[in-house]
């Protein structure tokens, strides 16, 4: 329930139904991805996301810039507009999660928060699929991710 609360209500603030505010919220938190990385993250086609990238960026929401990586690729940026917009998705976001947990306590709160994060560390597969995973959250206030958490530690036990 509180999952479809979430979509309702970011999709409520974003341009279009559909991935877009997804789109916009990864953005915010990932900037500069290419349109390969976008893709996986709001889960679309490639040739879904390179249209959603042309409605995005035609209504000033997003600018292509080179990326220094892949000179054929092109990166994605929020505009000024696309971060005020992903920020109003983003607030939307909270107050549903916010309305759907005030039945809990503060320390069910922090129970459920500590069990999720187990539940999200052992699920994760890869970067794509944290991008995935992570689509619409407020990374600003997530001070200790357990995925980036879990992604560092895969590439320290890599090494």
């Amino acid at each position: 329930m509180i999952s479809d609360d979430i979509q309702r209500a970011v999709s409520s603030r974003a341009p279009e139904a559909g991935p877009t505010a997804s789109a916009l919220a990864v953005l915010a938190h990932r900037p500069g991805l290419t349109v390969r990385m976008l893709a996986a993250g709001v889960g679309l086609s490639h040739a879904g996301a390179v249209r959603l990238v042309d409605r995005l960026a035609s209504q000033g929401l997003i600018e292509r810039r080179g990326d220094s990586s892949d000179g054929r690729a092109k990166a994605i940026y929020l505009t000024a507009s696309g971060t005020a917009l992903s920020d109003a998705v983003l607030e939307s976001r909270d107050g549903a999660i916010a309305e759907g947990l005030l039945v809990l306590s503060e320390e069910e709160v922090d129970f459920l928060a500590n069990i999720s994060e187990r539940v999200l560390r052992a699920r994760l597969h890869d970067l794509e699929h944290s991008i995935w995973v992570c689509r619409l959250c407020r990374y600003d206030a997530c001070s200790d991710c357990p995925i980036d958490a879990e992604l560092r530690q895969r590439a320290l036990d890599e090494k």
